[in-house]
């Protein structure tokens, strides 16, 4: 096993726990920071490890499920696999030279079965030290059960880019193998246990550990990665710069006016793409009419229905007929910032 600081969370809260791995980089966001997660960018990865950018997810249904079904699901894959399963509830942090700032929070562990451990069981292992002859790491996921998932990403044998960085991730911080092995288990809706043994390439771990490092870098130099045109990183800027200083002007120079003059010939062509695409659109509309899908031998090829109906509340009606509910149950909201490019 690498050189490592454990750290026992078995009686931490989970405040405790997320402020015990706030510290460094989780094998988590390994696939933010090089890039290969379509949920989080590095920038707004970078504003919340520099608690620049407040973080404002705390869980969802997904992750909810996620978490309730792990130790099912390795229980399935024990006694399915006949493997000796343990869970080790340890955040392990890299004491190896230059990456101190590696965390790895392992789901579960492969083992060498005996009597303590038999083959076909998950048990629970509550010391600062590994259990012995470790065999590998068993990661558990599940998709599919709470929103879409990315089922698509596990097909053909595939392991999900993200997840397959946070493996290398906790090989290279754990290493229990000179040639870390690393198994999924993944619960995916309608194809049931998916499970994935990863082929290490060391390379990418080595790629992996320099654009950690690098990111890292730019967390305690306090030095942004460069923004991208996420939906993820456009939302950090909102909350990074949710206001305007009064009076406060930038003095532009040659990179800015070269991104103005960039910009509005990008917006051009995207307004004369979205008249296009609205023409276009308003003839499909005319020939479908109030059909609800439209098909081409037997297969359809769009739908076109009717959501839920809405119900809101008439907030001018109630300003004027009943000032004093309005008053006593109105939100302020700060205005949104709005850029435009002057003519």
């Amino acid at each position: 096993m690498n050189k490592v600081k454990v750290i026992p969370v078995w009686d931490m809260s989970n405040d405790e726990w997320l402020e015990a791995r706030k510290g460094g980089i989780g094998g988590s966001d390994a696939g933010t920071i090089v890039g290969v997660n379509k949920y989080k960018s590095a920038y707004a990865l970078w504003g919340e490890k520099t608690n620049i950018v407040p973080t404002e997810f705390s869980g969802n249904d997904a992750t909810d499920w996620g978490h309730d079904l792990e130790r099912p699901v390795a229980i399935n894959y024990a006694r399915a696999h006949n493997k000796a399963v343990v869970e080790w509830p340890v955040i392990l942090q890299s004491l190896e030279e230059g990456r101190e700032f590696m965390f790895a929070n392992l789901d579960f562990l492969i083992v060498e079965p005996s009597d303590e451990f038999p083959a076909g069981k998950v048990q629970t292992w509550r010391f600062a030290t590994p259990p012995p002859n470790v065999l590998g790491i068993l990661e558990v996921k599940t998709t599919g059960i709470a929103s879409p998932g990315n089922a698509f990403a596990w097909a053909n044998n595939g392991i999900p880019d993200s997840y397959r960085l946070q493996g290398y991730h906790y090989g290279v911080v754990a290493g229990f193998q000179k040639t870390p092995v690393v198994v999924f288990a993944a619960l995916v809706a309608g194809q049931g246990l998916q499970v994935r043994e990863m082929e290490w390439n060391q390379n990418i771990a080595d790629n992996l550990i320099i654009a950690e490092a690098e990111f890292w870098d730019q967390v305690t130099s306090l030095v942004a990665p460069p923004t991208d045109g996420s939906e993820a990183t456009e939302a950090a800027q909102r909350q990074r710069y949710p206001r305007h200083e009064e009076g406060k002007v930038v003095s532009a120079e040659a990179d800015l006016l070269a991104l103005i003059e960039e910009f509005e010939i990008a917006k051009e062509a995207a307004d004369v793409a979205d008249s296009k695409r609205k023409a276009l659109r308003a003839q499909i509309v005319e020939l479908v009419g109030d059909a609800e899908s439209a098909k081409y031998n037997d297969k359809v090829l769009l739908t076109y229905r009717a959501g839920k109906e809405v119900e809101s509340l008439d907030s001018d009606r109630i300003k004027k007929e009943a000032p004093e509910i309005w008053e006593q149950y109105k939100k302020v909201r700060p205005g949104a910032r709005t850029l435009r490019i002057a003519k």
